[in-house]
């Protein structure tokens, strides 16, 4: 199988980079936990490395969705008792206001119409959704300490967007109020809240 970068950086042995995985997966722990969602959508949930992480802490009913039919297949297998779609996340196969949470995490930073997808996560969740991106630019400078995608920089491959904290924030405050941020280094992750009807 051919692995994405996401499942080389979870599976990596380094006990530095599981330090960081793992800090980064206890805060979108701890933000989920504040609202105590009942049905969580993880979105672009890639090999479930996030859902896995959620199942220990969150009594909730979770489903995956992702584009990737590997990506899937490992979700699957790591995570027998979620359902998983194959979707995408431009086009969710859900209701409006399916989902007490809805979780984009890692994903914004792979799509060409990001503003598309917050709009979709915007219409299935019922209230909160948990987005996260890497924060620029220091992904890309620990990418280079690691001697890590030199040629581009630091830039992992697949990585189309680019995004500083402030930016990111002004990026979701479009279909959002971003009620709390934590950025365990080098993401940033954003709890919001649909924005208020007037």
């Amino acid at each position: 199988m051919e692995v994405s970068s996401n499942y080389e950086k979870y599976t990596n042995k380094n006990p530095l980079i599981t330090r960081i995985n793992l800090s980064f997966l206890d805060s979108i722990s701890t933000l989920v936990q504040k609202n105590s969602p009942k049905k969580i959508l993880d979105a672009g949930c890639g090999e479930g490395f996030v859902l896995e992480h959620l199942r220990k802490d969150v009594n909730a009913d979770f489903i995956g969705l992702d584009i990737e039919s590997k990506a899937l297949d490992v979700a699957r297998s790591k995570n027998p008792q979620i359902d998983f779609k194959h979707a995408s996340v431009y086009e969710q196969p859900f209701e409006d206001n399916s989902f007490d949470l809805v979780i984009l995490s890692e994903v914004l930073e792979h799509l060409e119409e990001p503003d598309k997808a917050l709009s979709e996560v915007s219409r299935v969740t019922k209230r909160y959704a948990l987005i996260s991106v890497p924060q620029e630019p220091i992904w890309r400078v620990g990418n280079l300490a690691r001697l890590k995608y030199m040629r581009s920089f630091g830039n992992t491959p697949g990585h189309i967007n680019h995004w500083t904290r402030r930016a990111f924030v002004g990026l979701i405050s479009n279909y959002f109020d971003v009620r709390e941020i934590k950025s365990p280094i080098p993401w940033t992750i954003a709890l919001c809240q649909l924005k208020e009807v007037n």
